[in-house]
């Protein structure tokens, strides 16, 4: 089973993150799913569900790892009216490259038309993060094993707190770095990531999630910032969490699109390091924020195309 862990600071975006990849991953056919590790919130918050059991039970003997993973149905019909029409009236007027036209209504998502999508597995982690991070390793490593008879790919949302202090990390295929544009954003990210990297030897890291960017986003100068490679850019947009996941929700909008390409860059990696150089091969000579970076694993970008550098990197 891969397991990837979710690093980042707080606020950045790293629960909605760990959600939407989970999601989209089981839209690719994989059989995936997202560990709470946090339950003081996150993903058990955003989806309203409650745990009786959790990992830290099957952890310390109690439980199997089993009883402590909720299937949670995911359901398009009762999304509230007002958010809906909120995010659609702010996509029809958006007259940025990557975001232009409204959504198409559609009808909702159902089992029926994308088997094993209608459900996302969410194993509950720890009530208290002080258990979490106390938590046995080999134990650890065998409530994971049992959970890799279910499933081949695991997303951690380590919690209110570094990824690099989680005993996750020593379990981890690779670590995903997530940040805003926002500058202190990018350096808790950074801080993070290259700590994970530090405190666990052999683990990598995949690249960095970009939340939230604009049309005016600089990817290079971003992936700069934190010091890793661009795995994927999600836009801003005007999505709540009662939308969430947006990438099950709201098919084929901007952002889902987005966590379905994050999903393929994923299962992609080669299992390289994605963190850069003092001096990053990736970027060329030019302005912060011109098409003449490139996107973060060394192209260079192409010369047609409209819309801007954000544009192409995502794909428009």
């Amino acid at each position: 089973m891969e397991v990837y862990v979710v690093a980042g600071g707080g606020g950045s975006g790293r629960t909605a993150t760990a959600l939407n990849l989970t999601v989209a991953l089981r839209g690719a056919s994989r059989y995936a799913a997202v560990l709470d590790a946090d339950l003081s919130g996150n993903v058990a918050s955003l989806l309203d569900v409650t745990f009786d059991t959790t990992m830290g039970d099957a952890v310390a003997g109690d439980a199997s790892v089993r009883a402590a993973t909720v299937e949670c149905g995911l359901s398009a019909d009762d999304l509230p009216a007002d958010d809906l029409a909120d995010y659609r009236e702010a996509l029809a007027v958006d007259r940025t490259g990557f975001r232009t036209g409204a959504v198409e209504e559609s009808d909702p998502v159902t089992a029926e038309d994308e088997p094993d999508t209608d459900t996302v597995p969410v194993v509950g982690g720890w009530h208290d993060r002080a258990d979490h991070l106390s938590a046995d390793a080999e134990a650890l490593s065998y409530a994971l094993g049992d959970l890799s008879m279910a499933y081949e790919v695991l997303v951690v949302d380590v919690g209110n707190g570094p990824a690099a202090e989680s005993p996750l990390l020593g379990e981890a295929t690779g670590v995903l770095a997530v940040t805003t544009p926002d500058r202190a954003a990018c350096e808790a990210a950074k801080e993070d990531a290259t700590a994970c990297a530090r405190e666990r030897d052999g683990v990598q890291v995949v690249g960095v999630v970009i939340n939230r960017a604009g049309e005016d986003t600089s990817i290079s100068d971003l992936t700069d910032r934190v010091g890793a490679k661009a795995l994927g850019v999600v836009p801003e947009d005007a999505r709540t969490a009662a939308l969430e996941p947006v990438a099950f929700t709201l098919p084929g909008s901007p952002a889902a699109a987005a966590y379905e390409r994050l999903a393929d860059a994923v299962l992609d990696w080669d299992g390289t390091s994605g963190l850069l150089g003092p001096t990053p091969a990736n970027r060329r000579d030019g302005p912060a924020g011109s098409d003449v970076a490139t996107d973060g694993d060394g192209s260079e970008p192409d010369e047609e195309g409209s819309g801007g550098f954000l544009s192409r990197f995502l794909g428009r």
